[in-house]
């Protein structure tokens, strides 16, 4: 992964993001913090491998969109999205199209969120902005993470095996998958819990609404 980033710089962060966004922009990070070691050649540009994976990752994102546009009868029988969409539904009722946003954050909602407003005919001009600007934040986000956790792992495995990039480059990987699964756990909690709040809140003033004409009724 470090050679093939290193050597092909942007096509090869446009072709991990297109395959699997969360992997492109934590390699992004530990390559960015590892280098290359070679004096002669240039180390991968953070500033431009960054963009690239975003453009990789909209289309990734875009394709799903497309097929729930497409296929909205036989993608709504799937067992994945019985089981992921009712909380992504959920999520839309309650934030509309920001959802798109929010659901970059929460763990197994990314592809399910895209379908739904494929379904949805959301307008793409409005999914796709929505898109970039997860995408900038929570992509930043992850090149933080795998270049702060490849720091990590140098301290987890002693500086001697720096040498040995293969272990440093999968323990970097691994700290890096452990915290983005604690942060997308917390999120998912924290959004819950907050849509229960307001559903309580709204819940309370509907029985509030309802008490006066009862008492007129009487």
């Amino acid at each position: 992964m470090r050679e093939f980033l290193n050597t092909y710089g942007l096509w090869a962060a446009f072709l991990l993001a297109l395959i699997e966004n969360d992997v492109a922009f934590i390699a992004i990070g530990v390559v960015w913090k590892l280098g290359d070691n070679n004096p002669v050649t240039p180390d991968l540009n953070i500033f431009t491998a960054v963009p690239a994976a975003i453009i990789g990752a909209l289309i990734h994102d875009s394709a799903w969109f497309v097929i729930g546009h497409m296929n909205s009868a036989a993608i709504k029988a799937s067992r994945v999205y019985r089981r992921i969409g009712p909380m992504v539904e959920r999520l839309a009722a309650r934030f509309g199209p920001w959802e798109i946003f929010i659901a970059r954050f929460i763990y197994g909602t990314r592809n399910p969120s895209s379908v739904f407003w494929g379904i949805q005919k959301l307008p793409y001009v409005e999914f796709a902005g929505l898109e970039l600007l997860s995408l900038t934040i929570w992509g930043s986000l992850l090149t933080g993470v795998g270049f702060h956790a490849t720091g990590w792992a140098l301290k987890m495995i002693g500086k001697v095996e720096h040498k040995n990039h293969t272990h440093l480059l999968i323990t970097a990987v691994v700290v890096a998958f452990v915290v983005v699964a604690l942060l997308r756990y917390f999120n998912r909690r924290g959004i819950v819990k907050i849509t229960k709040k307001v559903e309580a809140r709204e819940h309370a003033a509907e029985v509030q609404d309802e008490s006066p004409q009862d008492s007129e009724l009487r």
